[in-house]
């Protein structure tokens, strides 16, 4: 009966592989008591981070100012960058022309590297703070209680044994895959850029072309083939023939 109700906990339930594996797990949405438990890992954790010395996002943010790294400088550029983005995109969108498309798309996946580096000037410090620590634990503790094999049962019996575990690929997809559900997102959203799809769309339309090439080609090399050819007789020399060249 415990096995039939923790099967029953995956119906409808989102998936991913192990990277390492293939095998499949399952993610389930949290209890009441995860939550709490996830709750107080977070404030556990940045308690224990704030006597350690470690800067709360208040505290970083004045730091970054003082040093001249954000600010009103900061904010115009990623500005800047931001428009460029959306300016690039819309023409993606609108485009038809293929070879247009390809080239726009490859400049709107260098328009959003560009905006995600300039944003790591502020990023990047920040994920050091009490705030963000704290909360990679409470994220952490929620993959210890929602990621399940596909018996139904938890894959870890606690979170010290998620800390503990030794295939760090397939605990660090756990909670990859985690933290895209808990924020709405699909697994493959990065496949749903529009730079993503203009490629793929592309990529279609070459092998689509490149297919038609090929059955023209093997339709006109077996029309070749077909045509009956031509026999070529030899003209048969007659006596008049022979005198004639003989008396050149």
């Amino acid at each position: 009966m415990v096995e039939n109700k923790n099967m029953d906990v995956l119906e409808g339930a989102r998936s991913f592989e192990d990277p390492v594996t293939g095998d499949a797990y399952y993610i389930v949405a949290p209890s009441a008591d995860d939550v709490r438990g996830a709750d107080w890992q977070y404030s556990k954790t940045y308690t224990k981070s704030m006597l350690e010395g470690i800067t709360t996002s208040a505290e970083m943010i004045d730091i970054l100012m003082r040093r001249g790294i954000i600010g009103p400088e900061f904010e115009k550029r990623q500005k800047e960058l931001t428009d460029e983005l959306a300016r690039r995109v819309g023409e993606l969108q609108e485009t038809n022309d293929i070879d247009r498309k390809q080239q726009l798309a490859v400049e709107v996946a260098h328009s959003r590297d560009e905006l995600f580096n300039w944003n790591q000037r502020l990023n990047g410090p920040m994920a050091n703070t009490c705030e963000q620590i704290a909360d990679d634990a409470r994220l952490e503790y929620l993959t210890a209680r929602m990621v399940r094999n596909d018996k139904g049962d938890n894959v870890w019996e606690d979170y010290s044994d998620f800390l503990k575990e030794r295939n760090q690929s397939f605990a660090l997809r756990a909670r990859f895959e985690v933290m895209l559900y808990l924020q709405g997102l699909d697994s493959n959203f990065l496949e749903q850029t529009p730079e993503a799809i203009a490629i793929r769309e592309v990529e279609e339309e070459i092998q689509k072309k490149a297919s038609e090439a090929m059955a023209e080609l093997e339709n006109s090399t077996a029309e070749e083939v077909e045509k009956p050819k031509k026999k070529t007789t030899k003209k048969k020399s007659t006596k008049k023939d022979v005198i004639d060249e003989s008396s050149e």
